[in-house]
């Protein structure tokens, strides 16, 4: 499934916002900052892309982090 990731917020290890810190404007100066958007795709079966899909029509937003472990 195509999908549009926007970049909401750059946090620490305790999923806390730096935001608001140096190191938080300093990495929101690059690419990466408050609803910049990158394309990708997701792999899904029919039943999750069929629930994600009705999550989202019904005006909901999953929110992902990416992690280091598979990249």
């Amino acid at each position: 499934m195509k999908v549009a990731l926007v970049f909401e917020d750059w946090r620490d290890k305790d999923h806390k916002s730096v935001y608001s810190t140096m190191k938080g404007i300093d990495l929101s100066m690059g690419d990466f900052h408050s609803g910049a958007t990158f394309e990708a795709e997701i792999e899904l079966d029919k039943e999750q892309e069929a629930d994600l899909k009705q999550s989202l029509e019904e005006g909901y937003i999953p929110v992902f982090y990416v992690s280091k472990n598979h990249i």
